[in-house]
């Protein structure tokens, strides 16, 4: 079995200490540079996000091998990167969280791992925050992408003021906006003037690769 198909089945099986040993014995022996490794988990993962959206695959899965991968490459790759004079290769900084008003994290989380895990700096605000500190960690990591999650319905007119607060502030160019969340819908992206709605976390990540793209 090559080394790229070890690490494929380590994150298939959710087994974090067999990844984690298979990038520190490949790092120590020149057998693969970090930033391949970082390539191959991304493909996993998207693979993964796949087989969640054919539901071959149950969302406490996914989280766990989000889970797995992020601690794999905070603890382990990056630091290799690091110590070799390189930085990973960011595809752009996006700054996530949950609108105000609503706790729920488990779908910005899962969104902000694949985000991580597909090349992105991602600044995970939290839940219940209010649409000035979203603008104001925008602002702060000069972001490209500001990430608005709504589960409750009760909630969803946060993802609009925070829309609003950027227009008032003259900022609503500078940043992309994609919202989420089980209420949501592309119609109601398209009503309070946001860039793109993402349906799952694998959706989520490709609408943000296609506004970055442009």
């Amino acid at each position: 079995m090559t080394l790229e198909e070890q690490i494929k089945e380590a994150i298939f099986n959710w087994d974090e200490d067999k990844l984690k040993e298979l990038c520190t014995q490949a790092i120590e022996n020149e057998e693969m540079s970090p930033i391949d490794m970082v390539n191959i988990i991304g493909d996993v993962m998207a693979i993964l996000g796949e087989k969640f959206e054919k539901e071959e695959l149950m969302l406490p899965e996914l989280i766990v091998a989000a889970n797995v991968v992020k601690s794999t490459i905070d603890e382990i790759i990056d630091p290799a990167i690091k110590e070799m004079g390189g930085e990973r290769t960011s595809k752009g900084k996006v700054v996530i969280g949950t609108v105000e008003g609503d706790v729920h994290s488990i779908g910005k989380d899962l969104v902000a791992s694949f985000l991580f895990s597909s090349g992105y700096e991602v600044f995970n605000v939290g839940v219940d925050v209010p649409a000035a500190k979203f603008i104001e960690k925008a602002e702060e990591v000069q972001a490209d992408v500001i990430g608005l999650s709504s589960l409750v319905t009760l909630s969803m007119d946060f993802q609009r003021q925070v829309i609003e607060e950027l227009k008032k502030q003259g900022l609503r160019d500078k940043y992309k906006v994609i919202v989420g969340g089980a209420p949501t819908s592309e119609d109601w992206a398209k009503k309070i003037d946001a860039d793109a709605w993402g349906d799952d976390s694998l959706d989520a990540v490709t609408k943000i690769n296609q506004l970055l793209s442009k």
